[in-house]
């Protein structure tokens, strides 16, 4: 350490006056001079007579002897006192702020800053700056010396050890509330997996007293798996189950670290968790609702892909089952009498008794009906339009199956809200074929009405990429029939056509009377091979026609023109119609009692 030189005291006494008040005094000046006792003492030095004069000091104790000079603290002129009179004493830590920046000197301040100087003294330290930064702490040994005449002051700089102390507190706490709020509560195990500290606020439900002592192991959901409260390895962010004070299933996100002894055996395990049950209930719920979407989707989309009400709820009444999953299904539709019609049925058969129950609850008002028994459990929602019930739509599942979910609900009412309008679109339907679709005579199709479905008939094919074929017919020699026998004769053969006809067609055919002696047939999934055979077919069955006939030399019979759609030909309907339209007048020109099948599109003959 280098060497110091002894401290300037602007208190001190004359020599005759030192002699006077604490004899043999002089004796301490030596003590500071070059070479003495105190020049190379690793700290602060200074000795102090009564009445707090400094007669001595070494360089260390600038800050000591300028305390004295301006303001004293009280805990020190009170060990001061107790040395005059022979007691050792501490000040333990003098603590020396800084005032430059408020125009001031040095403040030093001992056990909390008790001023010596009274009220005044500690006005004046707190307007100048009691909150200053420490520049230096020390603790002070205050001794008897030279029998009670003065005081040996000896002060070791502890203004390091001191930051560093506050420092490791401050790190503490650091850690500490980086531990609280980066974590629902931290935890240590001993060796035999038993907590042996929890965070104060406690966890899971768990005062801190009540889950210390208490097993990791016995937390978990599945006590036989693996426990992250015993990690004889690190783990990050590990996902486990637990169940919490109210045995509710909890999600944690684990991190811990394994402990060992001194010896390097294993002791236990230190770690956090971190509560994700909301996050990962979210989740599931996020895929669940995209799952049902995607689901509700799909069934719509196959549901609203149908041309036909009655096709519509066919389809929703297939598409459940793998859907929900149901063992059955079946939609019913709200007759013109107030009751209910099965209009749609799929998978196994509901039990009669059951249906039958839940169908009388919707017609009661009921809009969602369950009921089970030993069999098995049935479902059933109404449908509905513009508030009025005008269906129901019940699913099944049989006994060994699980009960109907929250999500099966969800599926079913949405779908249901489509079997609405399916359902009012087959009331509808029905309404029109019966006030305007038909001609009045034949029953068949009108113009209007064979137009509208022929559209619909065409799209269809077109979307599902099928061939279709239509065919015009020409009764043959008819006008001779009104002619001589009257229209009830002609009445008569219009009506034997219609039987001809739908002997040959199928229930999804579609059969018109376009006016007069024309009739039309439209024919789906009907390839250009086929027609022919139809064709052919028509004209040995309007032989039937003869016995009728207005004359033997003016026979009855068809006339067909036939034209077939190529879906990859991309030909409109009403390019069709004229293909079809030319080929019947091309099979009147050739003589009648034949057929013409038109040229396929883009293709002369």
């Amino acid at each position: 350490m280098a060497k110091t030189q002894p401290l300037a005291v602007s208190q001190q006494p004359a020599p005759d006056e030192q002699d006077k008040r604490s004899p043999g005094s002089f004796a301490d000046l030596a003590l500071f001079a070059p070479g003495g006792p105190f020049e190379s003492y690793p700290g602060a030095a200074m000795v102090v007579g009564r009445n707090g004069l400094v007669l001595g000091a070494n360089a260390d104790a600038a800050a000591l002897a300028g305390l004295l000079r301006s303001d004293p603290p009280q805990e020190l002129l009170a060990a001061i006192e107790a040395a005059l009179y022979g007691k050792s004493a501490q000040v333990n830590p003098l603590l020396v702020r800084s005032r430059s920046q408020f125009g001031g000197l040095d403040d030093v301040e001992a056990a909390g800053g008790i001023s010596a100087a009274g009220d005044s003294a500690t006005g004046r330290r707190q307007a100048s700056g009691g909150d200053a930064p420490v520049e230096q702490a020390l603790d002070v040994a205050v001794l008897p010396w030279v029998e009670g005449a003065a005081a040996l002051l000896l002060g070791r700089d502890v203004t390091l050890e001191r930051s560093l102390r506050a420092a490791l507190v401050e790190s503490r706490q650091r850690y500490k509330d980086l531990v609280e709020i980066s974590s629902d509560f931290s935890w240590e195990t001993d060796a035999d997996g038993d907590f042996t500290f929890v965070s104060p606020r406690g966890a899971l439900g768990y005062a801190a007293s009540e889950i210390a002592g208490k097993s990791g192991r016995s937390l978990l959901a599945d006590p036989q798996g693996l426990s992250p409260f015993s990690v004889t390895s690190a783990i990050s962010e590990q996902e486990c189950w637990v169940r919490d004070a109210d045995g509710e299933n909890v999600c944690l996100l684990v991190t811990a670290l394994p402990l060992t002894t001194a010896e390097g055996a294993w002791g236990g395990a230190r770690g956090l968790c971190r509560d994700v049950t909301d996050l990962r209930s979210q989740e599931v719920a996020r895929a669940g609702a995209h799952h049902r979407e995607r689901l509700l989707g799909h069934i719509l989309r196959m549901v609203r892909d149908q041309i036909e009400p009655d096709r519509m709820l066919a389809t929703a009444a297939s598409s459940l089952l793998p859907a929900l999953p149901a063992s059955g299904a079946v939609i019913h539709s709200k007759s013109e009498d107030g009751g209910m019609i099965a209009a749609a049925v799929a998978g196994e058969a509901v039990p009669e008794a059951m249906l039958a129950a839940q169908v009388e609850a919707v017609l009661k008002g009921a809009v969602e009906v369950e009921t089970g028994d030993e069999t098995g459990v049935a479902l059933s929602l109404a449908t509905q339009y513009e508030g009025e019930i005008n269906g129901v739509a019940t699913v099944w599942r049989c006994e060994g199956t699980r009960a109907w979910q929250a999500e099966d609900l969800f599926v079913l009412r949405e779908v249901v809200t489509q079997l609405g309008l399916a359902n009012r679109q087959l009331v509808r339907q029905e309404e029109l074929e019966r006030l305007s679709a038909t001609d009045p005579l034949t029953g068949l199709l009108n113009r209007r009405s064979f137009t509208e479905a022929l559209e619909a008939r065409f799209d269809w094919a077109r979307k599902r990429g099928s061939s279709a074929a239509l065919f015009y017919i020409d009764l043959d020699n008819f006008k001779q029939v009104n002619d001589r026998f009257g229209h009830q004769a002609g009445d008569d053969v219009l009506l034997r056509v219609t039987e001809i006809l739908r002997a040959h067609i199928r229930n999804r055919d579609v059969a018109a009377r376009l006016g007069g002696d024309e009739f039309a047939l439209f024919f789906d999934d009907m390839s250009a091979d086929a027609v022919a055979g139809k064709a052919k077919e028509l004209l040995k069955a309007s032989e039937q026609l003869k016995a009728q006939s207005g004359s033997p030399e003016h026979p009855l019979g068809f006339s067909l023109g036939i034209a077939a759609w190529d879906p990859g030909s991309q030909e409109s309907l009403n390019s069709l119609a004229e293909r079809a339209d030319t080929a019947m007048y091309a099979a009147k020109r050739r003589g009648k009692g034949g057929f013409e099948v038109a040229a396929a599109i883009g293709v002369t003959e």
